[in-house]
């Protein structure tokens, strides 16, 4: 293969990549422009940007599927870059996923009061960072992916100016991911000082070399693979490293805690196995009970801390950190089906996400939602009486999150547990049901409020949904019932980003 096929090669794998970043580039100067010529005034200019912002993402989605390889693995860039079947796959769920969170904030764009253009090209900033994570095949790449991701975050949770919630979230987030990326970069500075390089498929070689000859004992890997380890849980928001999730959520714009609950996620699991799963297997299992105790520990803080939430962003919080906690036990189990399920539950944790934060954002009280912009529980007050089909999606969304039979959740949750009892874990299968059973119990508050409050007489006023906006959720919330008849599409696509492990 000759030097001029390499690097055509190398161009191919990143392509959707440097599409992006020169849409980015062009976006940038194209809003400057309007906005010079419109003096400055960016509400005009807000939807073009959005449109634009969704036809990139659109021909991204595009190049990736265009990119069929048969299941080839090539490596770009003095392999820094990995193109195969998990990381093609990922960013195609990743990219559809942008597309509709687009689709779904262009239509609030006006509410939260942040009349900037930027805003919405950071989120193309944070979609770039993503795809590179998933991209990467070196510590050095995924720290600078992370890092781009990252203040990409910081810039969104503190974006609204004019509320020091808001200021104060970015803030918070900043240092403290601050402080998880140093782990991460000081991580890797000792495994380059034991290695000599930090590349993946180098480290996979020299890993299994090095203690298939007993040249180096496992111990010397435990403390820097143990300080990525708590770095790529922090972005997860895993307990007990997940303190700044609820402040975060409550004081960032509405828009941006939706992307920070549902987009991100499958990137950081992508770099988790590509570190612990690929490069570093068998010293990975000496690490796999603490891993296994964190886990629990998160199931067990995000399905009692829920309890107590009135706000429905702080609620979706503790939820996410219940479910990271679920994924997580079957990562760390010794068999590909727990991966299999794994991508099974996070596709689908991904797309009730949208469910849910969508009927967040169309759910506007007519008097207060100008002065308020974060939701209490008690906005949902009899929202059946309001608009009946919303609340009965709502309810299909929550009993799908839940694991209630009949719906996809059901599935995926009792797939876990299977997968758990399989290897023998059963006393984590046993805890893990029960705080299922108990984390149920705040879904089930939601759907009381919506039909049998009996504090008031009537429920709240909305503002009227377009017909547009139904469609689209209606649709999201017909493929959960979709997968749950027909899940063989589901389990196949997961089957396809396993493969690769």
């Amino acid at each position: 293969m000759n030097i001029k096929t390499i690097f055509l090669l190398s161009y191919i794998i990143v392509l959707p990549e440097l599409f992006l970043g020169v849409c980015i580039v062009y976006l940038v100067f194209h809003s400057l422009f309007l906005g010079f010529n419109r003096c400055n005034n960016f509400i005009l200019i807000e939807k073009p940007v959005l449109f634009l912002i969704k036809l990139t993402i659109l021909f991204v989605c595009l190049l990736l599927i265009n990119q069929n390889f048969l299941g080839l693995r090539i490596l770009g860039f003095s392999n820094t870059f990995v193109f195969d079947i998990l990381t093609n796959t990922s960013k195609i769920i990743i990219g559809v996923t942008s597309i509709i969170f687009f689709f779904i904030i262009e239509h609030f764009v006006s509410i939260p009061k942040i009349n900037y253009f930027e805003y919405y090209i950071i989120f193309l900033f944070a979609f770039l960072g993503t795809f590179l994570i998933c991209t990467s095949n070196d510590l050095l790449i995924a720290y600078l992916s992370i890092e781009l991701q990252g203040l990409s975050f910081y810039l969104l949770a503190s974006f609204n100016k004019n509320s020091s919630y808001s200021v104060e979230g970015g803030l918070k987030y900043f240092i403290l991911g601050s402080f998880s990326s140093g782990l991460f970069l000081y991580g890797s500075s000792i495994l380059y000082g034991l290695f000599g390089t930090l590349n993946f498929t180098d480290f996979s070689e020299l890993s299994e070399d090095s203690l298939g000859n007993n040249i180096f004992s496992p111990d010397i890997f435990q403390y820097p693979l143990f300080l990525i380890l708590i770095s790529l849980l922090f972005k997860l928001a895993i307990a007990p490293f997940h303190v700044w999730l609820s402040d975060i959520y409550e004081g960032s714009p509405f828009s941006s805690t939706f992307f920070f609950a549902v987009v991100p996620k499958l990137s950081i699991f992508i770099l988790f196995l590509k570190v612990f799963n690929y490069c570093f297997l068998n010293v990975f299992f000496y690490l796999t009970d603490v891993l296994v105790i964190i886990a629990v520990v998160s199931i067990i803080v995000g399905s009692f801390g829920g309890l107590e939430q009135r706000k429905l962003k702080s609620l979706l919080a503790y939820s996410s950190i219940s479910h990271m906690g679920y994924i997580l036990v079957v990562f760390s189990l010794p068999n590909n089906e727990g991966f299999q399920l794994a991508f099974s539950y996070l596709i689908i944790y991904m797309l009730s996400g949208l469910c849910f934060w969508f009927i967040l954002m169309l759910i506007m009280v007519k008097t207060v939602y100008l002065k308020k912009q974060n939701k209490d529980l008690t906005d949902l007050i009899l929202l059946h009486k309001s608009n009946s089909g919303l609340a009965i999606n709502l309810n299909i969304i929550l009993f799908s999150i839940a694991g209630f039979p009949p719906l996809i959740g059901f599935l995926t949750k009792i797939g876990l547990f299977l997968a758990a009892v399989e290897v023998h874990y059963y006393f984590i299968s046993f805890l893990s049901v029960f705080c299922s059973v108990i984390s149920t119990f705040y879904y089930i508050r939601v759907i009381k409020i919506l039909y049998f409050e009996i504090s008031v007489l009537v429920g709240k006023l909305y503002y009227p949904i377009k017909n547009q906006i139904t469609f689209l959720l209606v649709l999201l919330v017909y493929f959960l019932i979709f997968f749950f008849i027909r899940p063989n599409l589901l389990f196949f696509i997961s089957y396809k980003i396993s493969f690769v492990l």
